[in-house]
């Protein structure tokens, strides 16, 4: 998974991201990864996820606009966190065979 982009809001500041979905676990990570960055940086505000159905993308959501400095740092710890992430889910193939019995 790749950052393509920050954007700030009002309020918020967003990194959209290639992802198309995140499985939970890794979810997870992000979040426990990212409230430690934060902390070491003393924001006291979090991060979400938010999707859009008309981008493809998922949005790491962070719920505030840090100083220049901090961002950058947070940006690149992000970047560090999502790089193993896939950005699309593993194809799987569900198929259903009849019961056989002996």
């Amino acid at each position: 998974m790749k950052v393509l982009r920050r954007e700030k809001s009002w309020l918020h500041t967003h990194f959209l991201t290639d992802c198309e979905y995140l499985p939970p676990a890794a979810e997870r990570r992000l979040r426990r990864e990212m409230d430690r960055v934060l902390r070491e940086n003393r924001i006291v505000f979090g991060v979400h996820l938010a999707a859009f159905p008309e981008e493809r993308g998922l949005r790491v959501v962070l719920e505030c606009q840090p100083l220049p400095e901090a961002l950058e740092r947070i940006e690149t710890a992000l970047r560090q966190i999502v790089k193993d992430v896939p950005s699309r889910p593993r194809q799987t193939d569900v198929r259903i065979e009849p019961v056989r019995r002996a």
